[in-house]
């Protein structure tokens, strides 16, 4: 008779996670406040005060700053946005390159296309994630002129490729949508490199709906995003030729309507001021799950965090070593393991755990048609992780009780102490 769930046996969970919960009573209340106001958005593309958009935007951006200790916030609707933006400001355009991973959302590939730059991937860290130093070398060339480092899983980028951009006048957009609040040597991801970019969409650590943010020091791209963010041309119109001046203003710029709304932003006030403590539980369980399920399954390890730097785990990654485990392939232990569990309270799938995240993008064929070698493309740690060693899972960003806790430790150990079922 089987003991595994895979396998028909009793499953060690059968009720539903309880759903990631960071707003209240007081995200509420500020909603229920822009709703009596009856401005649900205060932007206006034309050189007015509403160009800097409402209330709440304002508030939200100047809060954003003080927090992240950066000169600049520019809230806009999402992540993707903010990317694009980021690409249009740094004038990334036909035959201009620029270094992306791919092992991320495919935004973060993508966004230069949009704007008819080439995105040439580079492999990533075995331990860590983020694009590797050592394969941004190999594959930097005359044309490279800007690189998109995302913070993966939480962790921020090597600082050995600020030094190594500086050097070759190489703009640096950090992708911190998986990241906010983690530090490396003191200083907040999102601020590491020439252009920050968040993300506040579902599910991420700080959550409106959608949303986004921007991030600079630099007062002149500062000012041409926002205007790409709203209606540049009809901003610009309005202007003197004294302010254009002033701004150094190229007046044949265009822009978009990527505003965020006064209802995301008065939700994301409230928001950033729970932060710090959101982490805070978010690390106290998740290092709480590294020491129990590593010490009941040795093939898992906990991805290490690099020196001198603060994770914000957005998402849990793991390590699996099927020498450990005699062989046992992870698709098939993590397979096992989740069905012994339930999903989040509102979903179906069982998306709490997940063996190799995404396919690596220069496997699509959307990249792959950029280039008639691409489908011989291939990094071996990239590779090796999705498909053999790395693992993740979301447990730590719910509010789990002891029960909680126990189940999901339960899970792993019954899933190892029956392995031979698999």
């Amino acid at each position: 008779m089987s003991v595994l769930a895979i396998n028909g046996g009793e499953k060690v969970r059968k009720e539903f996670f309880p759903a990631q919960q960071t707003f209240g009573e007081e995200e509420k209340n500020a909603v229920n406040e822009v709703l009596d106001s009856g401005i649900l958005s205060g932007y206006r593309g034309s050189w007015s005060p509403a160009f800097w958009g409402g209330i709440n935007v304002q508030q939200l951006e100047r809060k954003f700053a003080e927090k992240f200790k950066v000169t600049h916030a520019i809230a806009c609707n999402s992540c993707t946005s903010a990317l694009l933006i980021a690409c249009k400001a740094l004038d990334l355009f036909m035959e201009k390159e620029v270094l992306v991973t791919p092992w991320s959302m495919t935004c973060s590939a993508s966004a230069p296309l949009i704007c008819n730059a080439i995105p040439i991937f580079a492999d990533i860290e075995e331990q860590y994630f983020c694009l590797d130093f050592n394969s941004i070398q190999s594959k930097r060339s005359p044309n490279t002129k800007a690189a998109i480092i995302v913070d993966l899983f939480g962790l921020p980028f090597d600082k050995r490729i600020n030094e190594y951009a500086e050097k070759f006048n190489i703009k640096i957009i950090e992708d911190a949508a998986q990241a906010i609040g983690a530090t490396r040597d003191g200083q907040y991801t999102g601020t590491l490199g020439d252009i920050g970019v968040f993300s506040f969409t579902q599910g991420k650590i700080l959550a409106s709906g959608e949303g986004g943010m921007i991030t600079t020091n630099d007062s002149a791209l500062a000012m041409k995003c926002r205007l790409l963010m709203n209606h540049a041309e009809a901003v610009i119109h309005g202007m003197s030729p004294l302010e254009k001046n002033l701004k150094s203003i190229d007046e044949t710029m265009w822009g978009m309507n990527l505003h965020m709304t006064e209802i995301q932003a008065a939700i994301l006030k409230i928001q950033l001021d729970k932060l710090d403590g959101i982490l805070l539980e978010r690390r106290k369980i998740a290092y709480k799950l590294y020491d129990i399920v590593t010490t009941i399954v040795p093939a898992i390890t906990p991805a290490p965090v690099r020196e001198g730097c603060t994770h914000s785990y957005y998402t849990q990654p793991f390590l699996w070593n099927s020498e450990e485990a005699d062989g046992l392939h992870r698709d098939k232990y993590i397979e096992a393991v989740k069905e012994e569990l339930m999903p989040e309270q509102g979903r179906l799938d069982k998306a709490l755990i997940a063996a190799g995240y995404i396919d690596p993008l220069y496997k699509m064929p959307l990249f792959q048609g950029l280039n008639p070698e691409a489908k011989l493309v291939s990094f071996p740690n990239v590779e090796n992780l999705w498909k053999e060693t790395f693992f993740y899972t979301m447990f730590h960003g719910l509010p789990l009780t002891e029960k909680d806790l126990n189940d999901i430790c339960a899970a792993f150990e019954k899933v190892w102490e029956h392995k031979g079922e698999l």
